[in-house]
């Protein structure tokens, strides 16, 4: 019988990360199906469509609903809609200021101010890796694509 090798999985770079080196194993086990279950929870946080814009313009300050609007190309429903979203998970914070004229303010809660972290990591990430990722992409057909719209269109102006 064999001595039984120390096999490792290298998660990242050992010298940035030395925690990341993880004995090899077979099968997931219940701290990586948790694992994976609260990452998807967190990417769920922020995956509709203006949820990273909205968060990243209200990471500088307190802004007014017209002035979020101002920066983005939405429709008032769905900025509207998307605030609502952010505001329900306890990620954003809606004060209505009673002056004349009436009018809404957004800022982010500690708790979404807490999301700007990871935010600007996965940034940082991109940043560094963006090159290698597009070469990967450039290598590999795009099997099993199917196009964004059925019909070809026009804009009309």
């Amino acid at each position: 019988m064999e001595p039984a090798r120390n096999t490792t999985l290298q998660l990242v770079e050992p010298h940035r990360h030395p925690v990341s080196r993880l004995p090899a194993r077979r099968w997931a086990d219940a701290d990586d199906r948790l694992m994976i279950a609260r990452t998807i929870a967190g990417l769920e946080l922020i995956s509709g469509k203006w949820k990273v814009d909205i968060l990243f313009l209200l990471a500088g300050g307190v802004r007014r609903h017209a002035h979020v609007l101002d920066h983005l190309i939405v429709s008032k429903k769905v900025l509207t809609a998307a605030l609502r979203e952010l505001e329900r998970d306890g990620l954003v914070e809606r004060n209505v200021i009673s002056e004349r004229p009436r009018h809404v303010e957004y800022a982010l809660t500690p708790l979404g101010r807490s999301m700007t972290a990871p935010l600007l990591a996965l940034c940082e990430w991109v940043e560094e890796h963006e090159d290698a990722v597009a070469a990967a992409r450039e290598r590999h057909p795009r099997m099993g694509e199917m196009p964004r719209f059925s019909a070809g269109f026009e804009i009309r102006r």
